[in-house]
């Protein structure tokens, strides 16, 4: 094997090693990013389903109000408490 041979032999092997590390760089970045996104997209699910939670408690809170308003109680409460009208016999106070 000559010395032009031996040197070209060389140089291939450097640029398939070199071309290799920058693949496999390439794929470990890759791969780095896709776990951060995943871990993200997580998070962020975590916390809708959360917040999804509150809000499904907050409706609820908002039909039971929608009852009591719509209720007999509601208005016996808003005459004794805004207009000061009670039953008869009731003491009020002014």
């Amino acid at each position: 094997m000559s010395d032009a041979e031996e040197y070209k032999l060389k140089r291939r092997v450097k640029v398939f090693v070199v071309t290799a590390m920058s693949l496999f760089f390439v794929l470990v970045v890759v791969v780095v990013f896709q776990f951060a996104i995943r871990i993200n997209n997580e998070s962020t699910q975590n916390a809708l389903e959360k917040q999804n939670e509150v809000l499904k408690q907050q409706i609820d809170r908002a039909k039971n109000d929608e009852l009591y308003f719509r209720s007999e109680q509601f208005k016996r409460d808003y005459l004794f408490i805004i207009k000061n009208i009670g039953r008869l016999g009731d003491k009020t106070f002014e």
